[in-house]
């Protein structure tokens, strides 16, 4: 009886050939190598003094890749905002499904200060992004201030929607709740990124749960 190529694999105990990628799957794999190394190059050192060369090298391909792939250091700051947002998003949806308003809210600020590990530099990357955007002559302020909008939008909508499902209190306004709640956020990172771990964030977390269901609860 004949055997094919793959059956002959099997009887000699060779391992299953591999299916070749496709060149879309190559391209997606390059990208998202390069958009974690300038992640862990931000979050070491900051925007400013990063290159797209360095970026390419970081990542294992030649110098001019990153460029050939975002064309542009402003390029690569969208793509890497991007990035760094859709990746703490996942976590998000990832966590254990939440009712709409006050506990999708919980949520958010629970897996916001849960985080660590590649989560951590996830943080530390967007921070230092935040603070080289307040620099006179920065290239990164107009955007970066589209991101913070965005991001500010999806906590405004979780007050906006406990409002009005009534597990909110009335007269919370959602946009200067989210502009709180944001700023809390991100100063209890900011705070741990300065004294390089000593502040014990699940305490901080913990307590920030419990403010945020006393003061926007509603009663």
């Amino acid at each position: 009886m004949s055997t094919s190529a793959d059956d002959s694999d099997v009887l000699l105990n060779k391992p299953p050939r591999r299916a070749r990628r496709s060149h879309e799957e190559r391209r997606h794999e390059a990208e998202q190598r390069l958009l974690e190394a300038a992640r862990e190059i931000v979050a070491s050192k900051g925007w400013t003094g990063l290159t797209l060369a360095e970026v390419g090298e970081a990542a294992g391909y030649s110098r001019g890749i990153a460029t050939h792939r975002f064309g542009s250091k402003g390029g690569l700051l969208r793509a890497l905002a991007t990035f760094i947002h859709m990746t703490f998003m996942s976590e998000v949806n990832a966590a254990p499904a939440r009712q709409p308003g006050l506990d999708a809210l919980l949520g958010f600020v629970t897996v916001y200060l849960s985080r660590s590990g590649k989560s951590w530099t996830n943080t530390r990357a967007l921070l230092r992004l935040l603070a080289d955007a307040n620099v006179d002559g920065s290239d990164t302020g107009d955007f970066l201030t589209e991101y913070n909008r965005e991001v500010l939008g999806f906590v405004e909508s979780q007050i906006r929607t406990g409002v009005n499902l009534g597990n909110i209190r009335q007269d919370v306004s959602p946009n200067a709740g989210a502009v709180l709640v944001m700023g809390a956020l991100r100063g209890v990172m900011l705070q741990k990124l300065l004294e390089r771990g000593e502040i014990e964030v699940s305490e901080v977390r913990d307590e920030f749960l419990r403010m945020l269901r006393l003061s926007f609860a509603a009663s």
